[in-house]
């Protein structure tokens, strides 16, 4: 009977020492400005992002990234193309903030949404820890205008007829200087 506690109690703990950890939860509070961003395309715009540790404790090696997605669903969105640089590693004591800024390009024009995750980071990432998500900036691209072919109809007649009338001033005015000789 004694075997078998004693074998009980070791399957015990090696259950309890071989059982996932649960993170403690980041303790990490993150807000996005501006709340509406209007361009267009191929427009330069800034988001800026403060977090802000609320917990007690040091955040240790967190990741801040930057995501873009369509909220159409009908455009295909790669958020490299929109930023270079999307992430940036930092770390928070109890109470500290830091303001993070976000360059961005329009490359497609529609409707969007931009937002950061903040994640644990590092090699003491046990891999169940809960993301922190920013709030959404909404974000409105419009096309730019191009020339048509209604628009360019006016182009295309009136600049072979200023072409013609400057080159027949030119023609008539040389043949009026060259009568009075």
């Amino acid at each position: 009977m004694r075997k078998l506690l004693v074998i009980g109690v070791l399957v015990g703990v090696f259950a309890c020492l071989s059982a996932p950890a649960v993170a403690a939860p980041l303790r990490v509070q993150v807000v996005a400005e501006p709340a509406r961003v209007e361009t267009v395309l191929g427009g330069r715009f800034v988001i800026t992002t403060e977090v802000r540790n609320t917990g007690a404790a040091a955040t240790g090696d967190i990741l801040a990234h930057l995501n873009v997605a369509s909220i159409e669903g009908t455009v295909y969105v790669d958020p490299e193309d929109w930023s270079p640089s999307r992430s940036q590693q930092l770390s928070l004591k109890p109470g500290e903030s830091r303001k993070l800024s976000w360059e961005l390009q329009a490359v497609n024009s529609g409707h969007f949404a931009a937002y950061v995750v903040i994640v644990p980071f590092g090699s003491t990432v046990a891999g169940n820890e809960e993301l922190l998500i920013s709030p959404l900036v909404d974000v409105a691209v419009a096309s730019r205008s191009t020339l048509t072919a209604q628009g360019a109809l006016p182009i295309v007649l009136s600049v072979p007829l200023l072409l013609g009338l400057a080159a027949a001033g030119v023609y008539f005015g040389a043949r009026r200087r060259g009568s009075k000789r």
